[in-house]
């Protein structure tokens, strides 16, 4: 029996990354745009998907599943580079859609929570009424990816996680170098003050449990938009605490603020926690926070050992 082709789309961002580790019993495939790296045994190509001719060396490789992770996900970028953000997220999904259906792909698209305006915990159906440049483009895309015949959709939020940092050298503005859980642990390391908002509340997604979740769905065969998030419904300031905690760094750095007072660019929703019940009635696993931050704690003791703090490593 053949195995069955997988593309993973995006191969050099942190879900990517997941993926191209826990993927196994398939052919695999993977795509970077900016930022070369290797993965052992996977054919890496280049890609740019808002190109629509370079799109087309997908029709070669006939993959029968292709996720996209791709995206630009620099919420701040997104807003001062507007017609950036429409290329890569829309119009790179509108791409990646196209050659899905004409070959008869199973088309995977990643979402996120801020394609809602914020106020509660949102479940699928609710009403999506994004507040900035980034969740429009998102909210867009989707419309795009759930018009092809076999699509799933997955709305994270706050996708975090270890990466190795060779894979956070070449990143460009538009991707932020480090997901927020990596930056926290870098400033608490340098002993440099951040100041984190306490009234930004999301549903922070661990990327090892979201590439799992991908396999899991894929093997359900299942189609259509679900909510696929950590369950826990926290600020970023209590988040950051919690991982200061765990690898044993003093919380005194850590410095309250409001939104306001941060003056992002982006208007920010308050409040985009996801319901994600209905995902788990297909009986996937979730992660609380503090599940969460404990498996990503366990890979930088073992990989990446100078980010604990002396007091954690007993």
């Amino acid at each position: 029996m053949h195995k069955k082709r997988m593309l993973v789309v995006g191969g050099s961002g942190l879900l990517g990354y997941k993926l191209l580790k826990n993927i196994n019993n398939y052919d695999l495939y993977s795509t970077f745009n900016k930022n070369p790296i290797r993965h052992e045994n996977i054919e890496m190509m280049k890609l740019n998907i808002v190109n629509e001719k370079d799109c087309r060396k997908i029709t070669e490789l006939k993959p029968d599943i292709i996720i996209n992770t791709a995206a630009m996900t620099n919420v701040d970028h997104c807003e001062k580079f507007k017609d950036d953000a429409y290329n890569v997220n829309v119009i790179g999904t509108k791409n990646l859609a196209k050659v899905s259906e004409q070959i008869g792909s199973k088309f995977i698209h990643i979402s996120s929570d801020m394609v809602f305006s914020g106020g509660n915990s949102y479940v699928e159906e609710d009403e999506p009424n994004p507040v900035n440049t980034y969740g429009k483009t998102k909210l867009e895309s989707e419309k795009i990816a759930s018009k092809v015949s076999d699509y799933l959709i997955l709305r994270p939020s706050v996708i975090f996680g270890w990466v190795p940092f060779e894979n956070l050298q070449t990143r460009t503005e538009s991707v932020k170098s480090m997901n927020f859980a990596l930056w926290v642990l870098d400033k608490l390391k340098k002993k440099q003050k951040l100041t984190i908002v306490n009234d930004q509340f999301n549903t922070p997604t661990l990327a090892d449990n979201l590439a799992e979740v991908i396999i899991e769905m894929i093997k359900k065969d299942t189609k259509g938009i679900f909510h696929a998030s950590g369950l826990s419904c926290i600020n970023r300031l209590d988040f950051s605490k919690k991982i200061a905690n765990m690898f044993g760094y003093s919380q005194n750095s850590i410095i309250p603020c409001s939104s306001k007072e941060l003056k992002q660019i982006a208007e920010r929703s308050l409040q985009s926690c996801l319901n994600c019940d209905k995902i788990m009635k297909k009986g996937i696993k979730l992660l609380q926070i503090e599940q969460a931050i404990e498996i990503m704690f366990n890979q930088i003791k073992k990989e990446q050992s100078d980010l604990v703090a002396l007091e954690s490593k007993t």
